[in-house]
């Protein structure tokens, strides 16, 4: 996944010694001073790989679009384009006199309409540092490199003046036993950090550095993640749950921000929730008893103070982050009176590496609101809005013009064909990560944005953060589609541009499939479907029961429309304290956790909204978005712990988190299919939904092949499932699932 294809590449020059003349007698005793072994050079070369090309230019902004010949030495193109101010400069290559189209998987730039490759270029009046290589040591400690390449004038790494903090603990602050060590050299420019003796969980290692005139680099200073002992893991985001903080509508820490005048509904203005209290839930371990490896919280900037009108006609605050108003700023709401924002993110961050969870932010690239400080900075970034998304018919909305379409009036479109907010938006996202130590990024509303701005990202941080051996740095889009959405939202999954996005087309035959009784049989097909189109990507697809932006489960199965907002919809699974569920409860239960065994078990990292695993209420947004309930009735338990006993089987099962899926079974009230590894780790899931028990046996084949005997269920329960000459033989009850695995 973290690959850096080198299609161009701003050769290094070491530069010459300056000689002057002295007397004879002095030339033998006197010494040259050491220089940098990396200077960066202010004469821009360019050099590709040969193509089997007769006659290679370049032309770009830089030369005013003539194409200038490259020299062709041992299968290399080159060309010397003199010094250059740093900036971005789009350009192509004309091979054999045609105008060459740049893959997709290069840094790219639009000029004058075109897409174009685009050459970066630096500052060399500054000094540059870059991450080698990081890596823990399979067990308490970790080593990173970084190599640091002077400026023009040879000004050389301040050896003396070097700040390394790991874990964002200074040297002295850190656990007792540990045991660090750093080296630097002023020639080489290389700085080695080295530890161990340190607790599981992530220690990303930062340095700090200047040069001899006091200059820091351009790309700021040194990062490497690293993961320790058990959690130093491969495909982490696949171990367990991925699981979404709603942050107004979690937990509630007790701060006490007035109320934001001129919403008709609670539903619609904050209520309180903040990342303070989502890390008090951590800290009573409710994400490591649900099997959760990793956290998605709703966007964490700055937005408005006053409300705006939204769907419906009725107003709406910022309650849900998407209205940035500044760029790197944290909203005050994630915090209380005693803990900042900033604060308060920084807390949630640290506790969860401790438990081992990686956190992803969740980024709105497309637009900002228009009170953000770019808006007024930088107008020619937006221009007029051309029509708003939401026109229900014609030339212009969600699918006919999704580019350039405005959610609304006051959320200016960024136009990403100006390379100018491509380097802002990724400076922006590149400070967010390293501020508070980020591990992946949600991306909102990826369709709706050039492919420039995802590909910059995604080659970007493969460039920053690729040396460091498992950081699993992991990129997942929003694509809003339905059945049948497959290729829309593969268009934006590559090595070089997303990781996965949410499977939305396998959204809606769940819920008809289980939660309307519908049958497994069109459930079957779109797995299929995905599958087909996804190939290996399916690993990093993410496939869920709902979010914040589609009615609840819970509430689709209760009945209750969903246009019935703002608290409409009873919420029957808060109902009847410890009393034993009612039939209905039993069937928001048993629909609910039969889905979740589903999800639970599909190859890519399975979502969990916040609220489904006690049955949440709600209707459509807002209603959807309800306050977390954290005094549950009995129902509420029972439906948690099957959630629980889920999540924790993923974050168990090898089978589960890496295996090929083999189907053996479908029908309408039957899905049995097998998910297994080539090293012979096997899960057999089956989901039954019908009205009485049933029996029935079919043959394995694959990587579902296990050897003749009786398998058992790995979930808690005495349900077993029997082998023989590669045929399986099951019996289920009414609404029950099972995971079957070889014993022991």
């Amino acid at each position: 996944m973290l690959h850096w294809p080198q299609f161009f590449s701003i050769a290094p020059v070491i530069p010459f010694l300056l000689l002057v003349a002295c007397p004879a007698e002095q030339l033998d005793t006197a010494q040259p001073a050491e220089r940098p072994e990396f200077v960066r050079n202010c004469t821009v070369s360019v050099t590709r790989a040969g193509s089997g090309a007769s006659v290679m230019a370049i032309a770009g902004s830089f030369n005013e679009w003539q194409p200038s010949t490259m020299t062709s030495t041992d299968g290399a193109w080159s060309i010397e384009l003199g010094e250059l101010r740093p900036g971005v400069y789009p350009f192509k290559y004309v091979v054999d006199s045609e105008w060459e189209d740049p893959p997709p998987s290069v840094l790219t730039a639009w000029d004058n309409g075109i897409e174009n490759r685009a050459l970066t270029v630096g500052d060399c009046d500054v000094p540059e540092l870059e991450l080698l290589e990081a890596a823990s040591d399979g067990a308490d400690g970790l080593h990173a490199t970084f190599r640091f390449t002077s400026a023009a004038d040879e000004a050389q790494l301040n050896t003396t003046d070097v700040l390394t903090t790991i874990g964002g603990l200074a040297i002295d602050d850190l656990p007792s036993g540990a045991v660090v060590s750093v080296d630097t050299d002023a020639v080489t420019g290389h700085i080695r950090v080295d530890a161990s003796g340190l607790p599981s969980g992530k220690w990303t290692v930062r340095v700090d550095v200047l040069d001899t005139e006091g200059r820091a680099p351009e790309s700021g200073n040194g990062f490497a993640p690293i993961w320790l002992g058990e959690h130093d893991v491969e495909d982490a985001y696949n171990r367990g749950l991925l699981y979404f903080v709603f942050n107004d509508r979690f937990r509630d820490a007790g701060g006490t921000f007035p109320a934001i005048p001129g919403t008709e509904f609670d539903g619609t203005n904050y209520l309180g929730g903040d990342l303070v209290g989502a890390k008090q839930a951590m800290d009573d371990g409710w994400f490591d008893d649900l099997g959760v490896s990793s956290i998605w919280l709703s966007p964490v900037p700055d937005n408005p103070n006053s409300a705006f009108g939204g769907s419906g006609g009725y107003n709406y605050t910022g309650y849900h982050g998407y209205w940035p108003i500044q760029a790197r700023a944290v909203d005050e709401h994630w915090g209380t009176d005693e803990i900042s924002g900033e604060q308060a993110l920084k807390d949630f961050v640290d506790t969860a590496h401790e438990h081992g969870i990686r956190v992803l932010l969740d980024v709105p690239l497309n637009h900002v609101h228009e009170e953000h400080e770019y808006v007024t900075q930088h107008p020619e970034w937006f221009g007029a809005a051309p029509c708003p998304c939401t026109t229900d018919a014609g030339e212009c909305n969600w699918d006919t013009n999704p580019l350039f379409c405005w959610f609304t009036d006051y959320l200016p479109d960024l136009n990403y064909r100006d390379p100018d907010i491509v380097t802002a938006s990724i400076d922006d996202t590149l400070w967010w990560i390293e501020t508070f130590d980020i591990d992946g990024l949600r991306v909102d509303a990826a369709k709706h944005m050039d492919h420039v701005i995802l590909r910059s990202l995604a080659l970007t941080l493969q460039s920053r953060y690729g040396a460091a051996e498992h950081g699993d740095f992991y990129l997942v889009g929003e694509t809003f589609t339905g059945p049948g959405g497959q290729q829309l939202i593969n268009d934006y999954i590559a090595p070089y541009e997303l990781d996965g996005q949410f499977d939305f087309p396998l959204l809606n035959p769940i819920r008809d499939g289980i939660g309307r009784e519908q049958g497994f049989r069109a459930l079957a097909s779109e797995v299929a479907a995905s599958e087909s189109v996804y190939g290996e990507a399916i690993h990093d697809m993410s496939v869920f029961l709902g979010n914040h932006d589609v009615g609840r489960y819970a509430t689709e199965i209760a009945g209750c429309p969903n246009y019935q907002l703002f608290g409409g919809c009873p919420d029957l699974m808060a109902e009847g304290g410890d009393t034993e569920p009612t039939s209905a409860q039993w069937e928001i239960i048993n629909k609910l956790a039969t889905s979740f065994a589903f999800v639970a078990t599909q190859p890519g990292p399975p979502l969990l909204y916040y609220g489904d695993e006690i049955g949440l209420a709600g209707a459509g947004d807002p209603d959807n978005r309800r306050l977390m309930d954290w005094t549950r009735s009995r129902a509420q338990d029972i439906l948690l712990e099957r959630y629980q006993q889920l999540g924790q089987l993923r974050a168990s099962n090898t089978a589960l988190q890496q295996g090929e899926r083999v189907e053996l079974w479908v029908d309408d009230d039957l899905y049995v299919y097998a998910r297994g590894t080539d090293s012979g780790d096997v899960a057999i899931v089956a989901l039954y939904i019908g009205d009485s028990p049933r029996t029935q046996t079919m043959a394995l084949y694959g990587n579902a092949l296990v050897a003749d005997g009786t398998l058992t269920n790995a979930l808690p329960s005495d349900r077993t499932a029997d082998v023989a000459d590669s045929q399986l033989t099951i019996t289920l009850n009414p609404w029950e699932y099972a995971v079957f695995v070889p014993g022991e």
